[in-house]
């Protein structure tokens, strides 16, 4: 089942990719103030999207730094190269459905600077069985004075004989918030974004979610540059630092993954 689920997923790692102009390197590293971002998510059935930008400053407060423009961008999958083409700045697609295949490996190039710009990456396989064991999650009442009835914990499970890295996004598909608690009241985040790691379970608690409802339940499969992107919690005001990256003379992330649907929403209720 296919929904678009990738805006939740990937709002983690979009700050992440724009604090290296204020970031430190050590005297023998490169000028990160010269290098490019990309970003770029590989998926199979779906067009491949690359976006590169120059860094963007701590103090900006702008979602992307600007926009790199005029570059040729090729991928390959080691037996054909295509080129992408931009169809607006600093935004580099190719339109082509079928190039993205499971298990393939695909190798980003392209100039910047006089610098030869690289990122290579595979597409993991397609999550199956996920399974829940329930489908409401039931949170209970708290009122003063009386025991709480104890919560049913709900677990998500999924196959992965592999141990591969899985994210688990749950989508809310509300239109009108119901807040849990006036503890979020100023919480606007109605999805929920968790890291399972290599697990093929995920345990959700009372605490999981902020909001009564029904959510979507995604399971994505990704490759250890997303999770160590996702992972860093380094850059800060405090303590900068630059963020992992997987591209060779620039910074970012180029990565595949894969995602499935569980077939039923998940309810989150009251307590009746």
């Amino acid at each position: 089942m296919v929904t678009n689920y990738k805006n939740i997923l990937f709002s983690s790692i979009v700050v992440l990719l724009f604090l290296a102009a204020a970031c430190k390197k050590d005297s023998s590293s490169a000028d990160y103030s010269a290098l490019p971002v990309v970003e770029g998510y590989l998926m199979p059935n779906k067009m491949v999207e690359v976006k590169v930008s120059l860094q963007k400053a701590l103090v900006d407060t702008n979602a992307y730094g600007v926009a790199v423009s005029g570059l040729t961008l090729t991928i390959s999958d080691g037996s054909s190269t295509k080129t992408l083409t931009e169809d607006k700045a600093g935004h580099y697609v190719l339109n082509d459905l079928t190039y993205i295949k499971t298990n393939g490996s695909y190798t980003l190039a392209f100039s910047y600077n006089n610098l030869p710009v690289s990122a290579t990456t595979v597409i993991p396989g397609k999550p199956s069985g996920i399974v829940t064991s329930a489908d409401t999650v039931v949170i209970p009442k708290m009122t003063f004075g009386s025991t709480e009835t104890a919560f049913v914990p709900v677990y998500i499970g999924w196959n992965n004989p592999t141990s591969a890295n899985h994210i688990v996004v749950f989508r809310y598909m509300e239109t009108f918030k119901s807040l849990i608690s006036s503890r979020f009241n100023s919480d606007t985040i109605s999805s929920v974004e968790v890291n399972a790691v290599k697990a093929a379970n995920f345990e959700l608690t009372a605490r999981t979610f902020k909001y009564y409802g029904n959510y979507k339940v995604i399971v994505t499969r990704v490759n250890q540059e997303y999770l160590d992107m996702l992972n860093n919690t380094s850059t800060s005001s405090q303590n900068l630092t630059n963020a992992p990256t997987n591209v060779t003379n620039g910074l970012g992330i180029f990565t595949g993954m894969q995602s499935d649907t569980l077939s039923k929403s998940l309810l989150v209720k009251a307590e009746e």
